[in-house]
């Protein structure tokens, strides 16, 4: 594997929330789609991590990180890119992170009901719960 592709994306970049969508917009003009999102969350903060790729260039595989506050949520990426619906539904199922716009953030496995996110800290007992920064300096 090439050295500068250890980590699976040749570029990762800490992106506002508000400037989410400009950097979208650009990337699915250079032809990139979205590949994958995940939550994480820590004792300050919330973040999604979003994967885009390009079928068009090898190698081409990058991340757009964005921080949410606890409560706070991300824009919708759904009018932009079909398939991220799904994505952001999955996340908020799980972390309780909201996508502003999002037309559709009903429940895909969990009951309708559920009051609850699994994946949060909260959600059970954690040991390794620690500040974003303790992790990543």
């Amino acid at each position: 594997m090439d050295e500068g592709y250890q980590a699976g994306v040749v570029f990762a970049a800490l992106t506002p929330s508000d400037k989410l969508r400009d950097a979208a917009v650009a990337l699915k003009k250079l032809g990139f789609f979205v590949e994958t999102m995940t939550g994480f969350e820590y004792t300050d903060t919330q973040e999604v991590v979003y994967h885009f790729n390009c079928f068009l260039e090898p190698k081409s595989r990058l991340a757009l990180r964005v921080l949410c506050g606890e409560g706070m949520g991300v824009p919708s990426l759904a009018d932009l890119f079909a398939g991220a619906i799904w994505l952001e539904r999955e996340v908020h199922e799980f972390f309780g992170i909201a996508f502003d716009g999002a037309p559709d953030l009903r429940r895909l496995l969990l009951p309708e009901d559920a009051d609850y996110y699994p994946l949060k800290k909260t959600f059970g007992t954690v040991q390794a719960f620690r500040k974003r920064d303790e992790i990543y300096g």
